[in-house]
């Protein structure tokens, strides 16, 4: 359906980042699909040509967008969507139903993402309550001390913020009732980062910072970049030996995937040897696992965690994922949230092509339901 703009109206719109997906407008990219071959991204045509055409399946109508297209409340300046193949889609997109996979990093995306979801008619399915708790990783220690690791504020990367952060840490360190689970390292991380990127190991000298060149090298490409950048820094805690799945073993995290109240999926991650990230795009090994097989200790403070999002939260349709790590002394920890669990899928590994088009469905069937209430 057209308006008298000549906008075509869709059920959902999925607003990806421009920083990743190309958008349909740019003249100077010439390849026939969103993410670029040439680049690691690409296997995420795959997962969004399912999407979509699970979308059609089921009756709605949906298209894909960037952030660069945005132009106003609900309003992009063109499109892809796909049925047999992508086509790009020159002419304007509105909807009022999104599936926005994109955390700002300038002033410019975050006035991009205001102006698109501007009105309360706009409808985010990444719960927004959830995403201000989840993305910014102090903001999920502050709600939930209890379970998850010491965590103090970086303000940026420059030698002296860096040390100024270690006092604050060593003082809350100080506090913990885990003082044995950590070892003397430190762990920096973007406070919204996510895929396992801006992760330094770090440790420290009597003169500050012992091993800071990468972290050097971050801060004068922040600078450079003007990008708004801040970070967190954690104690590094000793896990080599915590979770062990049959013949699983070595630094693993755990994540369940939670839709509406209920955890629907589990995998566990894997580091390579050598590593200290479990992220599969950092080369981590992603396993899945029944639902069964979740420990109990895992289980009781999963249900704690959705019972004090629900006193806070109206999570009706709220899909997200919570990752575990357990120490080597046996004591678990919540690692982080995620308001929006990764869509891709291992394209080596036809069981992990077989969940992630799992996911997608109950995904779209969610959609489904969402468009007939916006309907009503």
């Amino acid at each position: 359906m057209t308006d008298a703009d000549n906008t075509t109206i869709f059920d959902l719109i999925v607003a990806y980042s421009g920083a990743i997906a190309k958008s349909a407008r740019n003249g100077n990219y010439k390849e026939a699909v969103p993410f670029s071959a040439n680049s690691k991204n690409e296997i995420y045509n795959d997962s969004y040509r399912y999407f979509l055409s699970r979308c059609k399946k089921m009756g709605i109508k949906a298209a894909f967008a960037t952030s660069d297209d945005i132009i106003g409340e609900g309003l992009f300046q063109s499109f892809w969507t796909y049925d047999k193949g992508w086509k790009r889609n020159c002419g304007k997109a509105h909807s009022k139903i999104f599936l926005y996979k994109f955390t700002p990093t300038t002033q410019k995306q975050k006035l991009k993402l205001k102006l698109l979801t501007d009105s309360k008619s706009i409808y985010l399915f990444n719960n927004q309550r959830l995403k201000d708790i989840f993305q910014n990783k102090l903001n999920t220690y502050k709600h939930f001390k209890e379970f998850a690791i010491p965590t103090v504020e970086v303000k940026n990367l420059s030698a002296r913020e860096v040390n100024t952060a270690k006092g604050e840490m060593d003082s809350l360190l100080k506090k913990s009732k885990y003082k044995n689970d950590f070892n003397g390292s430190y762990i920096i991380k973007d406070k919204t980062g996510s895929s396992g990127l801006k992760i330094f190991k770090v440790n420290f000298d009597k003169s500050g910072i012992a091993n800071g060149d990468e972290i050097t090298r971050q801060f004068e490409s922040d600078k450079k970049r003007k990008k708004i950048s801040s970070y967190i820094m954690q104690p590094f805690i000793d896990c080599n030996d915590g979770f062990v799945f049959g013949k699983s073993g070595g630094l693993i995290d755990l994540r369940v995937i939670v839709l509406n109240d209920e955890i629907i999926q589990t995998y566990i991650r894997i580091a390579k040897k050598g590593s200290f990230k479990c992220n599969e795009h950092q080369g981590g090994d992603l396993i899945y696992i029944p639902i069964n097989e979740i420990p109990r200790e895992v289980l009781a403070m999963t249900g704690k965690i959705i019972k004090s999002l629900k006193k806070k939260l109206n999570l009706k349709h709220s899909l997200y994922a919570l990752d575990f790590i357990r120490s080597d002394s046996g004591n678990l920890y919540f690692i982080e949230g995620n308001d929006r669990p990764g869509l891709d899928w291992n394209h080596k590994k036809a069981i992990n092509e077989r969940k992630a088009k799992e996911l997608i469905n109950m995904i779209v069937d969610e959609l489904k339901l969402i468009v007939k209430e916006k309907n009503i």
